[in-house]
């Protein structure tokens, strides 16, 4: 008997050692890495993703609109003649696909899909072209739509909080039993018609970087399923939100009870209940009625005013201007972001993208499928770069700089050698000596002068006797430094140019001129024999 009791005694102290080391094996699971999954918005200002569908080598690929509403995966099926014409998925052409037996409805905002229900492997793209596989998703294949689809974008991959068997949450937690939680973290950008560029996703794995200050947690309340008024599958509780400014600096604001609200990009306003819609329109002055969607009403203002809206979650607040509050359209007209339920009953909050852009959301679902949800301040957008990126950037400048240098170097050689050619003149096959350059030194010219004096004074003694007294001695006059007195000429003194013969000529009744000779005058060697012209210099060829 002793022994027994001993035996089972031992049996409860290794078993529950056992249950110590799983739960403990369970809580040490090293948390997962980040991936980050690029979003993407189209001229409609849809938040979408990049999914593959199908385990083949070309897998079907598809934009997917993003909606935390729900936890439903929905595509346009290939036999939907009411997709809008939109890249539909075929499940025969895929080897990886299940048929279901089941058919489902999903219902937006904005409008209704239905059809049959499938299992297939699918891909999430992430930004380094890689896919993040979550293996048999179930999938809403479209037979039929009203309003769902938008141009170019074939699908909506719910990453709500219910139904949540059918999330990519769920599957991963499926495959996962050590995590306690899948999270990812939202980053939108704000919505814009001029950029494709939406924001990311953080999957997996929150980055700390993209949020500062504490975030605000806040447990994900499941909406009633049954209750077809319902415009999502979970609710937030918001603390308080307040409306100020305008020309009469009103402040309208609602705290102290139960502001049930749903946050999801899939939306591009930001919708109250008609009471509290329309108390702020009421201070805007020249704020009317504008259009009805197929959900809400809308309001005209003018362009120019001014007024924020502030919504606080705990211990955050964070506000939207005039900026993101008045849109300005095509045609010139104003709107405001914020409108009001068509449903009077409707005591729920929306805050669709324009609000989600300025915050970091974090989506947080344990095993059991609980849902928590986090806000926090976005972080300033920091103007770094990655190590890769400024390497980069280095090297580029390192390359354009040698590239410029080696540019000018060969520039300047071909300018070098340009201007060696110009002034270099090639030897003549006749001899003759090149004159001297202008840029000879006075001492030079005055040297050179000297010598043509000596050389004509040797050859006077070849000219005949003036026998004319009026003709003149062209050595004493053209190389006297003072006086002319060449025949019909007259009298100039030579001051100021010295070492040059001038003569001033007087004809008809023009006005006297300057003739500036270098060289004696033309005079004729008689008895000589007449001159031999000189032949036309030639250039060489080739050189």
């Amino acid at each position: 008997m002793s022994s027994t009791f001993f035996l089972l005694r031992l049996l409860l102290i290794f078993s529950a050692f056992a249950i110590s080391d799983a739960r403990l094996a369970k809580r040490s699971a090293p948390p997962p890495q980040t991936l980050v999954i690029p979003v993407r918005q189209d001229e409609n200002q849809i938040y979408s993703v990049m999914v593959n569908m199908s385990s083949n080598p070309s897998p079907q690929s598809f934009s997917f609109a993003l909606t935390t509403s729900t936890g439903i995966t929905t595509v346009a099926g290939a036999d939907c003649d009411s997709c809008g014409g939109v890249p539909s998925y075929n499940p025969s052409a895929s080897s990886s696909a299940q048929q279901l037996p089941q058919t489902q409805n999903v219902t937006t905002l904005n409008g209704t899909a239905s059809g049959t229900l499938v299992r297939e492997n699918c891909g999430l793209l992430q930004s380094n072209g890689s896919a993040w596989s979550y293996p048999n998703q179930t999938v809403t294949v479209a037979s039929q739509s009203a309003s769902f689809f938008s141009p170019g974008v074939s699908g909506m991959i719910g990453v709500g909080m219910a139904p949540f068997a059918d999330t990519p949450a769920a599957n991963w937690l499926a495959r996962n039993p050590a995590q306690p939680t899948f999270s990812f973290g939202m980053a939108l950008n704000k919505p814009s018609n001029f950029s494709a560029d939406g924001g990311v996703l953080h999957w997996l794995q929150p980055d700390q970087s993209f949020y500062e200050g504490d975030i605000a947690w806040k447990p994900m309340i499941a909406a009633d399923a049954s209750a077809p008024s319902n415009m999502s599958s979970w609710f937030v509780e918001m603390d308080a939100w307040a409306v100020s400014g305008g020309t009469s600096s009103f402040n309208i604001s609602q705290s102290g009870t139960q502001l049930l609200t749903f946050l999801d990009p899939f939306y591009g306003s930001i919708v109250f209940p008609q009471s509290a819609a329309r108390a702020i329109y009421a201070d805007i002055p020249g704020a009317s009625k504008h259009a009805t969607s197929a959900f809400a009403h809308s309001w005209k203002l003018p362009c120019d005013s001014k007024f924020r809206l502030t919504v606080t979650f705990g211990s955050l607040s964070t506000s939207l201007d005039q900026s993101a509050l008045v849109v300005k359209q095509a045609d010139g007209l104003c709107v405001g972001t914020i409108q009001e339920w068509i449903d009077a009953s409707a005591t729920e909050y929306l805050l669709g993208s324009p609000f989600i852009a300025v915050l970091y959301l974090i989506f947080s679902y344990s095993q059991s499928g609980d849902g928590t949800m986090g806000v926090a301040a976005r972080a300033p957008t920091r103007d770094t770069l990655s190590r890769a990126a400024i390497v980069g950037v280095v090297l580029g400048t390192i390359a354009v700089v040698a590239l410029l240098f080696i540019t000018g170097f060969l520039a300047y050689s071909v300018w070098q050698r340009r201007a060696k050619k110009s002034h270099m003149r090639k030897q003549s096959k006749t001899g003759i000596t090149p004159f001297t350059s202008v840029s000879e030194s006075t001492s030079s010219r005055y040297s050179l002068r000297q010598q043509q004096n000596a050389t004509y004074s040797s050859q006077a003694g070849l000219l005949d006797a003036p026998s004319n007294p009026t003709s003149p001695d062209w050595r004493a006059t053209l190389l006297s430094a003072e006086t002319n007195t060449f025949a019909g000429g007259t009298t100039f003194e030579n001051g100021s140019h010295s070492g040059h013969g001038y003569y001033r000529t007087e004809v008809g009744s023009s006005s006297p001129g300057l003739i500036e000779l270098d060289s004696p005058p033309p005079y004729v060697v008689p008895h000589s024999p007449p001159p031999v012209p000189l032949v036309p210099l030639r250039k060489a060829r080739g050189g």
